[in-house]
């Protein structure tokens, strides 16, 4: 009983413990997991960001569907770790509730005995108890015939040695009168001495069994004591037998929930795979269809750069040579100016006087323009830069002709510098709404500024001043997000736009 009474706190802690720590283990496989996971998905979210800069300029149906398989392509192997994951994590639930379920039948079990035992032990000590009841009363009883025995061997002895001459016993044989009498009186005498040797033989045994009794009653008190230690050590192993099986009942409650919620857990990520390898196969026949369609696209944007390019070059020409007749007008009216004075210098020395004459100011062109001339369309960091850039989906080297900056869509756009809009709506290059400003001759060149995938135009022609407002930034034409493309064009050629900020 004792060595159960010790197993039963063990039993209980066992049955904590092994819950627990299948929880603990679960948990904290399940945490580490999710870390990888989700770094996994912040370097999907960052390259798939990154490509869809690479996409800017592509057709939008196009690079949509390029960069819905790619992050299909990226979620499958996430998926497929969550399906792993998810499925282990319900072996472990699955197998933390047999090892629950099997601690719990223990524990139930374990209190059963403990219950049995302490029913045993309370029979024992009832029946040990009973005996004690029975050893007092024998004892009492006892007490008492001694008490009677002794009186009476007590008053016989008087009778005998202090009784009158007729009486006693001694007067019995001395008083006799004939040898008769004296027999008669000898066989009385005899017969009371026979009776009160009886009377001290059952006065022996009666002590003799009073002080066994009274031994008895000693061995049974103590067997009590015994009892009703074991008794209660017997009541607190089946309590504490009763609470571990509360306990373990409580936790195979927990693992069967734990092990409910794991199944449903790898259903839903199988679920969810699933979905993925089903939107693969769509993004992937939607690429190829895009993909055919490209290169139509791409001849058409092409011809509208060519015919934009024409168009900037011929307004670079004419631009050139309007200034150049600007600078020969000035140049002769400075002429004039020179010889006028001169003509004022020389009659004023005929009449003797002096005059000197003034010099006007030599014609200045533009080739002293700042190389800051232009201030920035609008604040935001810059997501893609002026130069060549890899086309994942054509697999070729590809012109970004100008400066990306991240900023959300109806966000301000401003002119870089004075001009004149010469261009201002939906451009079908991929543009989207597209605001075209002529800045003149700048440097021997005639400098255009492009705004584009704006959301709206404010400014659709005439002039304008530096900062004046022309649109909203968006998401227009071939453009994978919110954002401004910002360009510029030396007599129609695009170049960084760096040079000029």
């Amino acid at each position: 009983m004792r060595r159960s009474s010790l197993r039963r706190p063990a039993t209980s802690l066992t049955a904590a413990g092994l819950v627990v720590a299948c929880t603990v283990s679960v948990g904290t496989g399940l945490a580490a997991h999710a870390d990888s996971v989700s770094d996994q998905k912040k370097r999907n979210d960052k390259r798939i960001a990154a490509l869809g800069q690479q996409l800017e300029g592509t057709n939008a149906a196009l690079a949509r569907a390029y960069v819905n398989l790619e992050r299909t392509n990226a979620a499958l192997p996430v998926a497929q770790q969550r399906v792993v994951s998810a499925q282990a994590t319900q072996a472990r639930a699955q197998a933390a509730q047999v090892a629950a379920e099997a601690t719990e039948a223990r524990a139930i079990d374990a209190e059963a005995r403990a219950r049995a035992h302490n029913e045993d032990v309370a029979q024992k000590l009832a029946v040990a108890q009973a005996n004690e009841q029975r050893a007092k009363e024998r004892l009492a009883k006892s007490a008492t015939d001694l008490v009677s025995s002794q009186d009476a061997l007590d008053s016989y002895a008087a009778e005998v040695f202090q009784g009158s001459s007729q009486e006693s016993q001694l007067g019995m044989v001395f008083g006799s009168t004939s040898p008769q009498d004296f027999a008669d009186r000898l066989v009385m005498a005899d017969t009371a001495s026979a009776v009160a040797s009886d009377t001290i033989d059952k006065l022996a045994a009666m002590t003799v069994d009073d002080t066994s009794t009274r031994s008895y009653l000693t061995s049974v008190r103590g067997e009590i004591a015994e009892l009703k230690r074991q008794a209660e050590a017997a009541l607190n192993s089946a309590e504490a037998a009763a609470a571990a099986a509360t306990d373990a009942k409580n936790q195979a409650i927990v693992a069967k929930n734990n092990a409910i919620t794991a199944a449903q857990n790898a259903a839903a990520a199988k679920t969810q795979l699933d979905q993925l390898k089903s939107k693969q196969s769509g993004y992937a026949a939607d690429l190829a269809v895009q993909r055919k369609s490209e290169a139509a696209d791409l001849s058409a944007a092409r011809a509208e750069s060519a015919r934009l390019q024409a168009v900037l070059v011929e307004r670079a020409r004419q631009a050139r040579i309007a200034e150049q007749k600007r600078l020969a007008k000035l140049r002769a009216e400075r002429a004039a100016k020179i010889r006028a004075e001169r003509a004022k210098a020389a009659a004023a020395k005929k009449r003797g006087q002096v005059y000197v004459p003034k010099t006007p100011p030599p014609v200045q062109n533009t080739d002293n323009t700042p190389s800051n001339y232009l201030t920035y369309p609008a604040n935001g960091p810059t997501t893609s830069g002026f130069g060549m850039r890899w086309h994942p989906v054509l697999q070729k080297w590809m012109l970004h002709d100008g400066l990306d900056w991240g900023i959300a869509c109806g966000t301000p756009v401003y002119a870089a510098a004075p001009g004149q809009v010469i261009r201002a709506g939906w451009r079908a290059s991929g543009w989207g709404n597209q605001v075209l400003i002529d800045h003149g001759i700048h440097r021997g060149v005639d400098l255009v500024t492009s705004y584009n995938h704006l959301s709206s135009i404010v400014k659709f022609g005439g002039n304008v001043q530096r900062g004046q407002l022309i649109g909203y930034s968006g998401t227009t034409g071939y453009s994978t997000g919110c954002h401004l493309h910002f360009g510029t064009y030396e007599d129609g050629t695009p170049v960084d736009p760096r040079k000029w900020l």
